[in-house]
């Protein structure tokens, strides 16, 4: 008997019940598509290293989609050689599916791991199914960029066969961000601009409290103690500009009236700690990936927040913290390129700021003035919503997909 094909299939590394945004964004996503009548699946790696809760079936129904997960190595991923292992045992557990894949009339695919998206593509040159790539950041000029893998060597090589096959074959590409559309085109990584469409990632603002109260102690004791707090949450890893805060926090150490607020992980946590031993700075300190009620409380007491890009990675990753900061109401002081979307909608509509790396004197006047002028600091927090309200709530970002799957499809 012949089958009807289903409308998509998301593919993806990380999904429900996993915490980190790579995993949030997918899942919102499906439950969003399905909202809007199209029939779902998911096919996505069994959650472990951003979930410490019960066992998961291989095989769930959730809000009217499956979710198939398919189990993979659990090497280091800290480590070089264990992420790659890691990244091919996935690979491979996906590559097995590759018959069930013939159900679908679209797949969408992200870009991590890097080498996913070969499995669609594959597929697509050998059916009418088409497919969707959704670039959370551009491989391997991200590490290149960062120096973590060696221009020339086999991975970059690698990657280069493989990007070259997935951005022609593509029926569709997302880019995060503007910056990020015009560096494919510019170094030509998409060889037809007319195939990326922007849609940036998003926040969902159902997950902010709704009162003021503070329920976590220790955060309720540092509202009550400093009466300016700056708070950094996300990553801290390779692809940040870490040094430029700390030299900023380095130079308003002495003072009694402001308090930096670390929360998150990453490869730079430890050397952010350290930094704070080495220098004697008490008016900071990191805390560990904060979720649920103790993020809403870090949110709550924030006056300001930051976020941070290293030299280079603007165009090939976009940070998605910032729509967390914007739905909260904070003003956001962006450290980066003045030419990315986030640090031209801050300016624009007057509701942060942003220095380029490196300019620590800056990111000092530019907390101070916050520091001296609540008043100011209240209208940029209401702008801040309102950019959030903009360009950055899920119904909008994930219709946008919607959009983009009836299009292919139809």
């Amino acid at each position: 008997m012949f089958k009807l094909k289903k409308d998509v299939l998301i593919m993806c590394q990380y999904f429900y019940p996993e915490y980190v945004s790579s995993a949030t964004l997918p899942t919102e996503l499906a439950e969003d598509l399905v909202k809007k009548g199209l029939s779902v699946d998911v096919l996505c790696g069994y959650p472990k290293e951003y979930y410490h809760g019960d066992k998961v079936p291989l095989r769930e129904e959730l809000n009217g989609y499956t979710v198939r997960r398919v189990k993979y190595t659990e090497f280091n991923n800290k480590t070089k050689i264990g992420r790659i292992i890691n990244f091919f045992s996935f690979f491979t557990a996906i590559l097995s599916k590759t018959l069930s894949l013939l159900n679908y009339r679209s797949i969408l695919v992200y870009s991590n791991p890097p080498i996913l998206p070969l499995v669609p593509c594959l597929i697509s040159k050998i059916t009418k199914t088409k497919f969707i790539f959704v670039a959370f950041d551009v491989y391997p000029d991200n590490a290149l960029i960062l120096g973590a893998i060696k221009k020339g060597g086999i991975i970059e090589r690698l990657m280069r066969y493989i990007n070259t096959k997935v951005y022609q074959h593509a029926t569709k590409i997302v880019a995060l961000g503007s910056e990020m559309k015009s560096y494919m085109i510019n170094t030509n990584i998409a060889p037809d601009c007319t195939n990326i469409e922007v849609i940036p990632n998003w926040y969902n603002d159902k997950k902010i409290g709704k009162t003021s109260k503070i329920h976590n102690k220790e955060f309720k004791e540092l509202n009550e103690r400093w009466p300016f707090v700056v708070l950094y949450s996300g990553n801290m890893g390779t692809a940040q500009d870490m040094d430029t805060i700390l030299q900023c926090i380095s130079n308003l150490k002495n003072r009694n009236d402001v308090f930096f607020l670390f929360t998150g992980h990453g490869n730079k946590a430890d050397y952010v700690k350290q930094y704070f031993l080495t220098n004697n700075i008490n008016n900071a300190k990191v805390y560990g990936f904060l979720l649920g009620e103790d993020y809403n409380d870090v949110l709550k007491i924030a006056d300001v927040c930051l976020v941070s890009l290293a030299v280079g990675i603007e165009g090939v990753g976009v940070p998605s913290k910032t729509y967390g900061y914007l739905a909260a109401g904070k003003p956001v002081i962006s450290i980066m390129s003045s030419e990315t979307d986030i640090a031209k909608h801050l300016e624009t509509f007057s509701a942060g700021g942003n220095v380029k790396q490196g300019d620590s004197t800056g990111l000092e006047r530019l907390v101070l003035n916050y520091m001296e002028n609540k008043e100011h600091t209240s209208a940029h927090g209401v702008n801040a919503r309102m950019v959030f309200e903009k360009f950055y709530q899920r119904e909008i970002c994930t219709n946008m997909y919607y959009n983009l799957i009836k299009i292919i499809i139809s």
